[in-house]
């Protein structure tokens, strides 16, 4: 039994993992702290002592938390959706704040929720795959398995996998990292729905469940509309699927991966989303593509980054 801990802009999620199987045997949760990596680390060990009354023997800790991280892994850089964070060693305030743990480990979001993918998920068996995951923020994460090289690909100064930071539009909008275009932009969960808003401000003719509810827009929120038959809602994550498939699309003909793993709160909106990012994937890869990339649903949704977390320390 390993403690997993994924760490989001609005939640921190904390779970026991059986990593054997890729089960959660027990799991909690608290509002992410806004005064800074101190306090977040303080938060995620009061709330893991309560775990060890329940289950003395866990002595190792795996935290997922979006932000790039360095190559050792020892800094969280400039997280864009944890406001006032630079440069913090979230790995060092925890091994403070929690002495009795024999290892603790740290690393991006989407990284440990690509290795629940690859171990127990929709990756396994991959050769290669990109993992996406649609929430707050829009993270990525390149697996590998080969003869020479298993796990996830850093790059040079271990940053790599910023999917949501690559522009789709050079002068798209502006993205909270400071980019523009990013993809982030058009399918983190608040641009989905201040795009969805200002649509439907700018255009009085558009007929929408979605104005009864347009100060509170979510993407649960259109997801629910859509199902009840709203044209519009459909609409949205027709446009939304369309963006994405583009962005993979860059990915797949620049790195020549096959498999793509689409998790996180926006691809709860099912086969409407899938389909038109599969359509708009296709239609843009080299030809020699077209017959082998394929969409995945990530097979764990927003459990990834616990079971992940404590895959990386197992």
């Amino acid at each position: 039994m390993i403690l997993g801990v994924d760490i989001g802009a609005t939640t921190i999620k904390l779970g026991v993992v059986d990593t054997q199987r890729g089960e959660i045997a027990a799991e909690a949760s608290l509002p992410t702290p806004q005064q800074g990596s101190l306090s977040v680390a303080h938060a995620i060990a009061e709330r893991t002592k309560e775990f060890l009354a329940a289950y003395p023997e866990i002595r190792l800790l795996g935290v997922g938390v979006p932000g790039s991280m360095n190559i050792d892994r020892s800094l969280v850089r400039y997280p864009p959706n944890l406001l006032g964070w630079k440069e913090e060693p979230l790995r060092d305030h925890l091994k403070r704040e929690l002495p009795q743990f024999k290892k603790i480990e740290v690393d991006n979001d989407a990284n440990v929720a690509a290795l629940a993918e690859a171990y127990h998920g929709a990756g396994k068996g991959a050769s290669h795959f990109l993992l996406v995951t649609l929430g707050t923020g829009v993270g990525g994460a390149i697996y590998i398995s080969e003869e020479n090289f298993k796990g996830i690909v850093r790059g040079a100064s271990g940053g790599a996998g910023e999917f949501g930071h690559t522009s789709i539009d050079l002068n798209g909008p502006t993205c909270q990292c400071g980019s523009r275009g990013c993809i982030e932009a058009y399918l983190g969960i608040h641009y989905l729905a201040e795009r969805t808003r200002k649509k439907l401000l700018e255009n009085p003719g558009i007929v929408s469940s979605l104005r009864e509810n347009i100060e509170i827009l979510s993407p649960k929120l259109i997801a629910s509309a859509m199902n009840s038959g709203d044209r519009f809602a459909r609409t949205v994550f027709e446009e939304a699927g369309n963006f994405l498939g583009a962005a993979l699309a860059n990915v797949a003909n620049l790195l020549d991966i096959h498999v793509f793993i689409i998790g996180g709160g926006v691809a709860e909106a099912g086969d409407v989303l899938f389909d038109a990012a599969f359509d708009s994937l296709r239609s843009r890869v080299l030809e020699n593509l077209k017959p082998v990339v394929e969409i995945h649903r990530a097979k764990f949704g927003n459990r990834a980054g616990i079971i992940g977390a404590a895959m990386m320390v197992s």
